[in-house]
C-alpha cells in the first residue's frame, strides 16, 4: 500500500533502472574520437614533454636526454544536473507509463548532451579565445584553439609557431594540399612529428564530396575525364557527424595520435537519484553527471575554414 510520504521510495528502484538503460547507451561518435579517460579528482593535469632528438652512434658512452617541458593541461570536470517531478496523483491513477515516458525522455538527453559536448571541441576548433558550453576555455594549453595558425613550439620556444589551420574548400586538390601539410608539421627540435593522416572528419553537407575523394569505390579521380586512378581511395577513413554545424569546414585526423591527446574525461557516469525536498505529493528526482574534455596536443588535426 502506498501511504505518505513512501511512493517516492517506492517509485525510485524501478525508475533508476528506466534511466540507466537510456542514459547508459553508447555514444558512438564521443567513443570513436576521443580517448576515453576515468577521473579521480575534481581535476585531472596532463603535462607535456619535448621531442627527442635522433638516436645517436653509440661511441662508448651513452647520452642521456633531457627534455623540453611541453605545456601543463588541465581539465576540470564540470558537474551536470537535470530534474523531474512525478505528482502522486499519477501513481494514483495508474499513469505509470507516464511516469516511464518522463523518466525516459531524462534519460535520452543524457547521452545526447555527451554528444553535444564532444561536438563542441571541433565547432569552437578554430577559436582561440572564450569560453564553450560548460564554462571551460575554448583554447588549448598553448592559448590558442585547437586548429590554429600560431601555435607554439613549446613553452620554452613560444617565440615560433606554426600552423594546422587553412580556408580551402574540399575538393581533390586541396585535400591532397592538407594532407601534405599536415605531414609535414615539426616539433619543438623542428623534426618531423611522423603525423599520418588517416581519416577525414567532415559535415553532413559535406559527405558526398568526401566520399568521392576518399571512398574505397572511387577509384577514379573526381572530375576526371581521363579516368586517373585515385590515389586516395581507400586510404582514409570517412567519418561525418551531423553535429558539426559548420557546413563548409572540415577536419583531417590522424587517429592514432587523436586517441592519445583528444581526450573526454568522466568523473562520475550517468546516475539517478530522489532529491531530499520530495514530499507527500510530489516526487522530485534528478539525473547527474560530470565530466570534461580537452586535449593535451593539437598535432592530430588539421582544419580547414573556408569563408
Amino acid at each position: 500500500m502506498i501511504v505518505e510520504g513512501n511512493f517516492a521510495d517506492l517509485l525510485e528502484p524501478g525508475l533508476r533502472r528506466v534511466f540507466d538503460t537510456v542514459a547508459g547507451r553508447p555514444d558512438p561518435m564521443r567513443d570513436m574520437l576521443y580517448n576515453m579517460v576515468d577521473s579521480t579528482k575534481a581535476e585531472e593535469h596532463y603535462t607535456g614533454f619535448g621531442s627527442m632528438d635522433f638516436v645517436p652512434v653509440y661511441t662508448g658512452e651513452i647520452k642521456y636526454e633531457q627534455f623540453d617541458q611541453y605545456y601543463k593541461t588541465t581539465i576540470v570536470n564540470q558537474t551536470l544536473v537535470r530534474g523531474i517531478q512525478v505528482e502522486r496523483t499519477l501513481l494514483e491513477d495508474d499513469q505509470y507509463n507516464e511516469i516511464r515516458a518522463r523518466v525516459t525522455r531524462v534519460g535520452d538527453v543524457f547521452p545526447s548532451t555527451k554528444e553535444h559536448d564532444a561536438a563542441q571541441t571541433f565547432i569552437n576548433a578554430f577559436t582561440d579565445s572564450g569560453t564553450n558550453r560548460l564554462g571551460l576555455s575554448v583554447a588549448g594549453a598553448d592559448a590558442v584553439g585547437l586548429v590554429s595558425t600560431a601555435h607554439p613550439y613549446s613553452s620554452l620556444r613560444a617565440g615560433s609557431t606554426q600552423s594546422n589551420e587553412g580556408t580551402l574548400a574540399l575538393n581533390k586538390t586541396n585535400f591532397e594540399t592538407t594532407r601534405q601539410l599536415m605531414k609535414n608539421l615539426t616539433d619543438d627540435r623542428g623534426n618531423l612529428m611522423n603525423v599520418m593522416p588517416n581519416a577525414i572528419l567532415v559535415p553532413t553537407e559535406l559527405a558526398t564530396t568526401a566520399y568521392q575523394i576518399v571512398s574505397q569505390r572511387a577509384l577514379m579521380e573526381p572530375g576526371s575525364a581521363e579516368f586517373n586512378a585515385n590515389p586516395h581511395a581507400g586510404r582514409f577513413e570517412l567519418i561525418e557527424w551531423n553535429r558539426l554545424t559548420d557546413a563548409n569546414a572540415w577536419f583531417l585526423l590522424d587517429t592514432n595520435l587523436m586517441k592519445q591527446h583528444l581526450i573526454w574525461q568522466d568523473r562520475v557516469q550517468p546516475t539517478f537519484e530522489q532529491a531530499p525536498n520530495s514530499n507527500t505529493e510530489v516526487a522530485l528526482f534528478h539525473g547527474r553527471m560530470r565530466y570534461s574534455t580537452g586535449w593535451s596536443h593539437w598535432s592530430f588535426v588539421y582544419g580547414q575554414n573556408p569563408s
